[in-house]
């Protein structure tokens, strides 16, 4: 990412202080990176909202139209009424 800061955490301390990390990571704008056994393992990323809905605004005037619409399919079904007496 452009300028945000990364810390790594072992999975033993997000097991302990996942409220806190998450804290971190949402209002801090920092990017957690969760290490086991000195490997990573996951990425831990703030949400960013705005982005997804300005993506998807474009997509959908990039691909509008793509698809041909499909006349209105109406399907008939029959029943076979079964005269019951009671």
């Amino acid at each position: 990412m452009n300028n945000m800061k990364t810390t790594y955490i072992s999975s033993t301390d997000l097991k302990n202080k996942t409220a806190e990390i998450l804290n971190l990571v949402s209002f801090g704008g920092i990017e957690a990176i969760v290490k086991r056994h000195g490997h990573p393992l996951a990425k831990i990323l703030p949400f960013r909202g705005e982005e997804k809905k300005a993506n998807l605004k474009e997509n959908l005037r990039k691909y509008f139209g793509a698809i041909a619409d499909f006349p209105e399919v109406v399907k008939n079904r029959y029943f076979k009424r079964k005269k019951i007496n009671l």
